[in-house]
């Protein structure tokens, strides 16, 4: 038995989570976000406050020194594609970026949109801020792909805390007898991990279901074989998440031909990196 961990085992001891605090929020990405048009926020700033009678003067007088200014306005109504199609007021479809192109539309906007009231009323202080309120809302959808950066991470730091010599996305070219058996697959690893061998490593978590699971577990009962033939490297694939008990046939079939890890039996692995003779 290629795993000396009981299947049923592996199942039962895959965690709820990898996430910890710094996993919800990227601060910089979102800082930096809000960066890129902090000059276009900070010349917005010249209509808050003003009254809804006077808005489209103030508009079209801003527009005049500086028509760039209204070309982040969608972010404002928490929208980055600017080619995403809406109704306008009179029942047409229009792109949202058409709304920037003249003094007129762009107070169509405000107003249709009810950023107006939010403006004459002074409910916001300054648009830099605000922005980047959003840019937080806006980064939680980046949460999904984090979760494998979140992975990778936990990882990365366990391997150090172990004083295991290892690299970080390696591509098999670097190996010219492993890669003449991936022929024009240029295949990037997770890890690389040098010891007594050389283990190749690919990491993921997933905690919800789906069918991409199916393909992933099916891809590296592919990879797996392709290093029987060397005796000095071996493939491991290091996963977890509940996701996995939607597949979990699926993964009962990898268990039987690659070699498995999860979060609960990680230091199994390190101790045979640093064992290994």
């Amino acid at each position: 038995m290629i795993n000396k961990l009981n299947f049923d085992d592996f199942l039962n001891t895959l965690q709820d989570t990898n996430r910890n605090l710094a996993f919800y929020v990227d601060w910089q990405k979102c800082l930096d976000k809000k960066d890129e048009i902090s000059i276009c926020l900070n010349h917005l700033n010249f209509l808050l406050g003003v009254a809804k009678t006077e808005m489209k003067a103030k508009i079209t007088h801003l527009f005049n020194e500086y028509p760039k200014a209204f070309s982040c306005l969608n972010i404002l109504i928490a929208v980055r594609d600017k080619n995403e199609k809406l109704f306008d007021n009179k029942g047409n479809i229009c792109g949202l970026k058409s709304y920037f192109d003249s003094a007129e539309k762009v107070f169509d906007f405000i107003n249709e949109s009810g950023l107006i009231e939010i403006f004459a009323n002074l409910k916001i202080k300054d648009l830099n801020d605000y922005v980047f309120g959003i840019e937080v809302v806006l980064d939680t959808n980046a949460r999904k792909n984090r979760s494998g950066t979140a992975m990778e991470n936990m990882l990365s730091n366990e391997f150090s805390r172990h004083n295991l010599k290892f690299e970080e996305q390696v591509e098999v070219n670097k190996f010219i007898d492993l890669n003449s058996n991936f022929g024009d697959d240029l295949k990037r690893f997770d890890f690389v991990i040098y010891g007594k061998k050389t283990y190749f490593i690919e990491c993921n978590f997933y905690s919800t279901g789906g069918s991409k699971l199916n393909e992933v577990a099916r891809s590296y009962q592919e990879i797996s074989p392709k290093f029987n033939s060397f005796s000095n490297y071996e493939f491991i694939w290091i996963t977890d998440g509940k996701g996995w008990f939607d597949a979990k046939n699926k993964l009962r079939e990898a268990y039987n031909i690659v070699r498995i890890y999860n979060l609960s039996n990680l230091s199994d692995f390190i101790y045979k990196v640093k064992n290994d003779k």
